[in-house]
C-alpha cells in the first residue's frame, strides 16, 4: 500500500526557504557515496522548485530534465489525475538542473536512481521512507515529503497568487484541496494587514 491510511490526517509542516537552505546543507557535508548525495540532492532539488509527489519525480529521466533545460518548462504525468502537468522552470532552477546533469550520458536513465543501476526505477515506498527518515533526522518530526508540496503551494498563497493558478499549478482536482495546504506564519498575517 502507497500513501497515508485512510482518514488520516497530514500534520507536516511546510519547507521553506529556512528548511530547504538546513537540508541542502546537511547533504553537500553527508560522509557518504558520491552518488547517494546526488540522488538526495536532485530529489530536494526538484520537490523544492516543483511541488512534485514523489511518485512523479520518480518517474521523470534524464531526457526529461534537458527537455525541461531547452523548454523552460518540465512535463509530466500525472497518474492520480491522468494528465500532463506543465512545470515552468524559472533560470536559476534550470541552471540548479544543468548542474546535476552535466555529466549525464545516458538520457534514458532516471534522474532519480538506484545506485549502482540507472535505469532502473527506485521503489516508491522505500524511497519515501528513506526520503522521510532524512528529513525527520535533519528538520524534526513533523516533515515529511509532502512538506515540499505544503511549502510551494504555503508561499504561492501568501504572495497572493490566485488560488485557481495554484491548483493548476500543483494539479489538484479541486481548489479546496489547495486552500488546505496553504498555512500563513504569524509574519504572513502581520505583514498582509492593511491597517
Amino acid at each position: 500500500m502507497c500513501g497515508r491510511p485512510k482518514n488520516s490526517k497530514r500534520n507536516s509542516k511546510p519547507i521553506l526557504e529556512k528548511e530547504y537552505k538546513i537540508l541542502k546543507s546537511y547533504i553537500n557535508g553527508m560522509d557518504t557515496f558520491q552518488t547517494t548525495k546526488t540522488k538526495w540532492l536532485r530529489s530536494l532539488e526538484i520537490l523544492y522548485m516543483t511541488g512534485m509527489r514523489v511518485s512523479e519525480i520518480l518517474d521523470i529521466k534524464i531526457k526529461d530534465i534537458k527537455d525541461a533545460i531547452d523548454k523552460g518548462e518540465l512535463s509530466v504525468y500525472v497518474k492520480k489525475q491522468q494528465i500532463i502537468r506543465h512545470i515552468p522552470i524559472s533560470k536559476k532552477s534550470e541552471k540548479i538542473l544543468k548542474t546535476l546533469t552535466n555529466d549525464e550520458t545516458d538520457v534514458d536513465a532516471y534522474f532519480i536512481h538506484k545506485r549502482n543501476c540507472i535505469r532502473s526505477r527506485l521503489n516508491i515506498n522505500g524511497f519515501t521512507k528513506e526520503l522521510n527518515d532524512l528529513l525527520q533526522m535533519v528538520l524534526g518530526k513533523n516533515y515529511s515529503s509532502h512538506s515540499f508540496r505544503k511549502g510551494i503551494i504555503t508561499e504561492m498563497g501568501v504572495s497572493g497568487i490566485n488560488p485557481k493558478i495554484i491548483q493548476h499549478f500543483i494539479a489538484h482536482k479541486n481548489v479546496s484541496t489547495t486552500l488546505n495546504y496553504i498555512k500563513p506564519t504569524s509574519n504572513d498575517i502581520r505583514n498582509s494587514l492593511l491597517r
